[in-house]
Protein backbone atom coordinates (compact mmCIF):
# COMPACT_ATOMS: atom_id res chain seq x y z
CA UNK A 1 0.00 0.00 0.00
CA UNK A 2 1.38 3.28 -0.84
CA UNK A 3 2.46 6.09 1.69
CA UNK A 4 -0.19 8.90 1.87
CA UNK A 5 1.22 12.08 0.42
CA UNK A 6 1.43 15.61 2.23
CA UNK A 7 -1.09 18.03 0.65
CA UNK A 8 -1.58 21.64 0.94
CA UNK A 9 -5.12 20.93 -0.18
CA UNK A 10 -6.40 21.28 3.31
CA UNK A 11 -8.40 24.31 5.21
CA UNK A 12 -7.64 24.98 8.58
CA UNK A 13 -8.06 28.22 11.07
CA UNK A 14 -8.67 29.62 14.17
CA UNK A 15 -12.85 29.43 15.28
CA UNK A 16 -14.28 29.66 18.67
CA UNK A 17 -14.80 25.80 20.35
CA UNK A 18 -16.79 25.94 23.95
CA UNK A 19 -16.06 29.81 24.21
CA UNK A 20 -12.45 29.33 23.35
CA UNK A 21 -10.29 30.46 20.29
CA UNK A 22 -9.04 26.65 18.54
CA UNK A 23 -6.96 25.66 15.55
CA UNK A 24 -9.54 23.98 13.87
CA UNK A 25 -8.59 21.82 10.55
CA UNK A 26 -11.31 20.63 8.17
CA UNK A 27 -11.59 17.13 7.52
CA UNK A 28 -14.29 15.59 5.12
CA UNK A 29 -12.22 12.61 5.40
CA UNK A 30 -12.55 11.78 9.23
CA UNK A 31 -15.74 10.43 10.72
CA UNK A 32 -15.63 11.76 14.03
CA UNK A 33 -14.70 15.42 15.23
CA UNK A 34 -12.05 15.57 17.92
CA UNK A 35 -10.23 17.79 20.73
CA UNK A 36 -6.79 17.31 21.64
CA UNK A 37 -5.41 16.61 25.35
CA UNK A 38 -4.01 20.12 25.22
CA UNK A 39 -6.88 22.27 24.18
CA UNK A 40 -9.12 19.93 26.49
CA UNK A 41 -6.91 20.50 29.70
CA UNK A 42 -7.90 24.35 29.18
CA UNK A 43 -11.20 23.84 29.23
CA UNK A 44 -14.03 23.41 32.03
CA UNK A 45 -16.34 20.66 30.59
CA UNK A 46 -17.01 16.89 31.91
CA UNK A 47 -15.68 13.86 29.51
CA UNK A 48 -17.39 10.75 28.97
CA UNK A 49 -16.26 7.29 28.45
CA UNK A 50 -17.15 6.27 25.23
CA UNK A 51 -19.26 2.68 25.60
CA UNK A 52 -17.42 1.75 22.14
CA UNK A 53 -14.06 2.39 21.85
CA UNK A 54 -13.11 4.10 18.50
CA UNK A 55 -9.81 3.15 16.34
CA UNK A 56 -8.48 6.13 15.06
CA UNK A 57 -5.22 5.56 11.91
CA UNK A 58 -2.69 7.85 11.75
CA UNK A 59 -0.70 8.77 9.03
CA UNK A 60 1.77 6.37 9.76
CA UNK A 61 0.13 3.75 9.81
CA UNK A 62 -0.72 2.87 13.38
CA UNK A 63 -4.12 2.89 15.50
CA UNK A 64 -4.65 4.90 18.20
CA UNK A 65 -7.60 4.11 21.19
CA UNK A 66 -10.48 6.76 21.73
CA UNK A 67 -12.31 6.30 24.63
CA UNK A 68 -13.27 9.38 25.71
CA UNK A 69 -15.80 12.03 24.33
CA UNK A 70 -16.95 15.62 25.27
CA UNK A 71 -20.55 16.19 24.07
CA UNK A 72 -22.60 18.87 23.00
CA UNK A 73 -19.76 20.94 22.42
CA UNK A 74 -20.24 24.53 20.81
CA UNK A 75 -18.79 25.33 17.92
CA UNK A 76 -18.99 29.06 16.56
CA UNK A 77 -18.60 29.72 12.67
CA UNK A 78 -18.76 33.56 11.76
CA UNK A 79 -22.43 34.09 13.72
CA UNK A 80 -23.41 30.91 14.06
CA UNK A 81 -23.49 28.34 17.28
CA UNK A 82 -23.16 24.66 16.34
CA UNK A 83 -23.08 21.77 18.30
CA UNK A 84 -20.71 18.76 17.71
CA UNK A 85 -19.22 15.60 20.29
CA UNK A 86 -15.49 15.99 20.19
CA UNK A 87 -13.52 12.64 20.70
CA UNK A 88 -10.56 13.26 23.00
CA UNK A 89 -7.57 12.60 20.99
CA UNK A 90 -3.97 12.94 21.94
CA UNK A 91 -2.54 15.21 18.43
CA UNK A 92 -0.97 17.71 18.17
CA UNK A 93 -1.00 20.83 15.97
CA UNK A 94 -4.48 21.12 15.50
CA UNK A 95 -7.20 21.60 19.05
CA UNK A 96 -10.04 20.15 17.05
CA UNK A 97 -10.65 18.45 13.98
CA UNK A 98 -13.90 18.61 12.36
CA UNK A 99 -15.02 15.75 10.63
CA UNK A 100 -18.18 14.66 8.53
CA UNK A 101 -20.14 13.92 11.47
CA UNK A 102 -20.15 18.10 11.92
CA UNK A 103 -19.18 19.09 7.98
CA UNK A 104 -22.69 17.18 7.00
CA UNK A 105 -25.42 18.20 9.24
CA UNK A 106 -24.55 21.92 8.58
CA UNK A 107 -24.56 21.31 5.07
CA UNK A 108 -20.81 22.48 4.74
CA UNK A 109 -19.25 23.06 1.35
CA UNK A 110 -15.34 22.96 1.36
CA UNK A 111 -13.39 24.93 -1.17
CA UNK A 112 -9.60 24.06 -0.65
CA UNK A 113 -8.71 26.76 -3.77
CA UNK A 114 -10.19 29.86 -1.57
CA UNK A 115 -9.71 28.02 1.76
CA UNK A 116 -13.63 28.48 2.34
CA UNK A 117 -16.05 26.84 4.32
CA UNK A 118 -19.48 27.26 3.14
CA UNK A 119 -22.55 26.45 5.89
CA UNK A 120 -25.38 26.25 3.47
CA UNK A 121 -28.54 25.13 5.70
CA UNK A 122 -31.85 24.78 4.36
CA UNK A 123 -33.63 28.04 5.34
CA UNK A 124 -30.86 30.24 6.24
CA UNK A 125 -28.70 32.73 4.54
CA UNK A 126 -25.16 31.34 3.45
CA UNK A 127 -22.24 31.22 6.02
CA UNK A 128 -18.93 31.71 4.13
CA UNK A 129 -16.00 31.52 6.56
CA UNK A 130 -11.87 32.21 5.04
CA UNK A 131 -9.55 30.02 6.38
CA UNK A 132 -5.44 30.92 6.72
CA UNK A 133 -3.63 29.90 4.12
CA UNK A 134 -0.96 26.48 4.56
CA UNK A 135 2.67 26.36 4.56
CA UNK A 136 2.32 24.25 7.70
CA UNK A 137 0.56 20.61 6.21
CA UNK A 138 3.93 18.93 5.29
CA UNK A 139 5.89 19.81 8.19
CA UNK A 140 2.29 18.06 10.65
CA UNK A 141 3.11 14.77 8.23
CA UNK A 142 6.83 15.09 8.65
CA UNK A 143 6.37 15.71 12.52
CA UNK A 144 4.53 12.61 12.75
CA UNK A 145 6.65 10.49 10.41
CA UNK A 146 9.75 11.59 12.37
CA UNK A 147 9.02 10.94 15.93
CA UNK A 148 7.72 7.52 14.62
CA UNK A 149 11.03 6.85 13.51
CA UNK A 150 12.67 8.06 16.75
CA UNK A 151 10.02 6.04 18.44
CA UNK A 152 11.85 3.59 16.42
CA UNK A 153 15.08 3.86 17.46
CA UNK A 154 16.63 6.16 14.43
CA UNK A 155 18.72 8.85 15.19
CA UNK A 156 17.77 12.10 15.03
CA UNK A 157 19.15 15.76 14.36
CA UNK A 158 18.03 18.90 15.43
CA UNK A 159 19.42 21.71 12.67
CA UNK A 160 19.17 25.10 12.30
CA UNK A 161 19.03 26.64 9.20
CA UNK A 162 19.23 30.22 8.70
CA UNK A 163 19.22 32.73 5.60
CA UNK A 164 22.94 34.35 5.32
CA UNK A 165 21.40 36.49 2.78
CA UNK A 166 19.15 38.62 4.99
CA UNK A 167 20.59 41.46 6.82
CA UNK A 168 21.22 40.49 10.76
CA UNK A 169 20.09 42.21 13.32
CA UNK A 170 22.23 45.06 15.12
CA UNK A 171 22.94 44.96 18.79
CA UNK A 172 20.79 48.01 19.09
CA UNK A 173 17.53 46.06 18.53
CA UNK A 174 19.17 43.74 21.20
CA UNK A 175 19.99 46.32 23.66
CA UNK A 176 16.37 47.53 23.24
CA UNK A 177 14.98 44.08 24.02
CA UNK A 178 16.71 44.02 27.28
CA UNK A 179 15.52 47.40 28.48
CA UNK A 180 11.73 46.49 27.15
CA UNK A 181 11.72 42.81 28.13
CA UNK A 182 9.14 42.69 30.93
CA UNK A 183 6.99 43.81 28.15
CA UNK A 184 7.85 40.75 26.35
CA UNK A 185 7.67 38.26 29.08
Amino acid sequence: MPEAESSDVVIIGTISVCSRDASVLFDPGSTYSYMSSYFASHLVVSRDSLSVHVYVSTPIGDSIIVDHVYHSCVVTIGSLETSVDLLFLNMVNFDVILGIDWLSPYHAILDYYAKMVTLALPGLARLDWRGTPSDSTSRVIFYVKARHMVEKGCLAYLAYVRNSSTEVPSMDLYQLFVSFQGCFL
